[in-house]
């Protein structure tokens, strides 16, 4: 299958100026744009060789992959979309912003682009977003690579996170989100724990999110990692059942509350031929603080032939 099928999708549509906000020296990378169920869909799509597939996390856009696509372009075909209503796709008047709505239109924007032998990038509420494509379409990915993100109902396993999302997607913390833009102005101010993220870094988060509207769809996303129980239960049954046998490579912030909560270790559990990376110094965000680090790791775990090797194990998915 020729790596620039998605050339041919009838359905792209022109591309647009950046925003002013946005600059151009940190996001090199040219503009795509794909129509998925009335979504205005925006994409980038570099590099040439086996495909890598990035997700963003809720208070972020595709901006959070700049490093990784810059780093990695010269030997895989990078693509990362926005979700509808994020960064600079739109999304269609009656759209959700659901997790199932955003998971359904990756599926279909992979569907859209011949995606196949996908190795997958997800983090945070990317991952629920993600492996809920893979587990529904499990021959068309051979490798994932999850970081700070989870795969399960919260309830069954994490209560205490529940609980803490329960604040940030409540209303209280919604009035400080939606009236200041709280969520992405944290990330953009302390994201990043190695160092510290410039100005014009920090308004590619911020500016993102201009409205109150906008950032009430952070926690909308927020609200159904930890509402959607059955959605959450049918990824954590595919994973076991569909996808246990791929390999995976896990990295996560050192001090993440995540490792602490245990995500990292329940998905050492779940797949076999995983390899675990803790990165030093960091927290939910290592993307930020250390994309040369988990880079590198990247190249390190290709490398080795772990994923080459998920070729002849294929045939023994259940």
């Amino acid at each position: 299958m020729s790596l620039n099928k998605e050339k041919e999708v009838p359905a792209s549509l022109s591309a647009e100026p950046y925003p002013t906000w946005l600059d151009k020296r940190l996001y090199p990378f040219k503009s795509r744009y794909v129509e998925i169920d009335g979504n205005r869909v925006h994409y980038v799509d570099e590099g040439k060789g086996s495909t890598l597939l990035f997700l963003h996390s809720g208070p972020a856009w595709s901006f959070i992959y700049r490093n990784f696509i810059v780093g990695l372009r010269d030997r895989f075909r990078c693509v990362t979309l926005d979700y509808p209503g994020f960064g600079l796709s739109t999304a269609r008047e009656d759209y959700g912003y659901s997790l199932a709505e955003h998971s359904e239109v990756v599926e279909k924007f992979i569907q859209r682009l011949h995606l196949s032998e996908v190795t997958m990038m997800v983090h945070d509420a990317g991952g629920p977003i993600g492996l809920g494509v893979a587990t529904r379409q499990p021959d068309l990915f051979k490798a994932l690579i999850l970081t700070d993100t989870f795969g399960w109902a919260l309830s069954d396993h994490n209560p205490s996170v529940v609980r803490r999302l329960k604040v940030v997607s409540g209303p209280v913390f919604g009035f400080f989100n939606q009236t200041f833009n709280l969520l992405p102005w944290i990330v953009a101010t302390f994201a990043a724990r190695r160092r510290k993220l410039s100005k014009a870094e920090r308004a590619a988060y911020t500016k993102a999110f201009p409205t109150r509207a906008s950032r009430r769809r952070i926690q909308t996303l927020f609200r159904d990692l930890y509402v959607q129980e059955d959605y959450m239960r049918d990824v954590e049954q595919g994973l076991k059942q569909h996808l246990k046998d791929l390999p995976v490579l896990l990295m996560y912030g050192e001090n993440d509350a995540a490792v602490q909560a245990g995500f990292m270790s329940r998905f050492e559990e779940i797949f076999p031929r995983h390899r675990s990376v803790l990165i030093e110094g960091e927290q939910h965000f290592p993307h930020e603080g250390a994309p040369e680090e988990m880079v590198a790791a990247i190249k390190d775990w290709w490398s080795a032939d772990t994923v080459s090797e998920a070729r002849s194990s294929s045939g023994s998915r259940s």
